[in-house]
């Protein structure tokens, strides 16, 4: 029985028109491009997995395309080529460099519909471009849409349209992409709020990474407590490749400097005791300093010791 078990999987293998493989093939096989940001690697189990879909969303100006842009840019420092599909016609060369990313080698594209933008979507996935960002898909309109008037508005044209054209890209996702799509959320009419996305429910069946994105505090500086940034909590909602499932990581954000990778190394560094607090004060090694400015200006004035501490927190 057995025998005749392993001649069944052998003849099947030889059939090419199958397409048949063994599960423990290296087809299967994926790695992750990191944040670069220890809460944020630790919830996702290493970073943004390749050869699959992640989707980044939330309500507006909560962080969403900049934690895109940090997958880019960890991605071009590793050697890698990556790609930025602008629906929204918001790319911002000055703002993107900010964030890291090498915008001299970046490919930007501006479709002018919905089609043009998947297309070219599937032509990176071909093309093995490492990773592929959709900022975003509420701004997916397809050219029956875009031909019509104003007036036009057919009940769910939108989500029909993701519908049927979302499964014919992500079967191009095997040749190594990691695609990397936003969206917004909007106001929901009822007694519960509901995170009702432009798209439909197709975009969360498909997607193997669910990032949920918002605001959970500011952080205020100054005796008139100025609101210079905020607190961005990050929820795994789903998950079919690994990571802290519907857990959240909270980092701090500041307006005019992106995440703040160093106070969120401290931070990290508090919950597993590397650094103490007592009252105001902040304790490493030999070190002590009141307040977390403080804390965060003696490991800006002493690399070293920043080093040991992001190895630390990392080991």
């Amino acid at each position: 029985m057995i025998d005749n078990s392993l001649d069944i999987v052998q003849n099947l293998l030889k059939d090419d028109k199958l397409g048949l493989v063994r599960g423990n093939s290296s087809n299967f096989s994926f790695t992750r491009i990191p944040f670069g940001i220890p809460a944020l690697d630790k919830l996702t189990g290493g970073g943004i997995p390749k050869k699959r879909m992640t989707m980044l969303y939330g309500p507006t100006n909560v962080g969403k395309s900049y934690l895109a842009s940090q997958v880019v840019a960890r991605a071009q420092e590793a050697g890698g080529v990556a790609a930025w599909i602008d629906t929204e016609l918001s790319w911002d060369i000055d703002w993107s460099a900010k964030c890291g990313i090498d915008v001299e080698n970046i490919l930007v594209s501006q479709p002018s519909s919905g089609e043009k933008a998947l297309e070219t979507v599937r032509k990176l996935m071909d093309a093995k471009v490492d990773v592929i960002v959709l900022d975003s898909i509420a701004g997916l309109v397809p050219e029956a849409v875009m031909e019509e008037g104003f007036d036009y508005n057919p009940m769910a044209w939108q989500a029909r349209f993701i519908n049927t054209s979302l499964p014919r890209i992500l079967a191009h996702l095997k040749e190594g992409s990691a695609f990397v799509a936003i969206n917004q959320v909007r106001s929901s009419m009822g007694p519960v709020a509901l995170d009702a996305m432009p798209g439909g429910m197709a975009q969360t069946f498909f997607s193997h990474f669910l990032l949920q994105v918002r605001r959970k505090g500011w952080i205020e500086e100054g005796k008139d407590k100025q609101k210079v940034g905020f607190d961005m909590e990050v929820r795994l909602r789903k998950t079919k490749v690994g990571g802290e499932n519907w857990k959240s990581a909270v980092i701090p954000f500041r307006v005019e400097g992106g995440i703040d990778v160093t106070e969120s190394f401290i931070r990290e560094a508090l919950e597993m005791g590397i650094v103490t607090k007592a009252g105001p004060w902040y304790s490493y090694q030999s070190a002590k300093v009141m307040g977390m400015n403080g804390l965060k200006n003696y490991f800006l004035e002493n690399p070293l010791a920043l080093d040991e501490l992001k190895n630390a927190v990392s080991a």
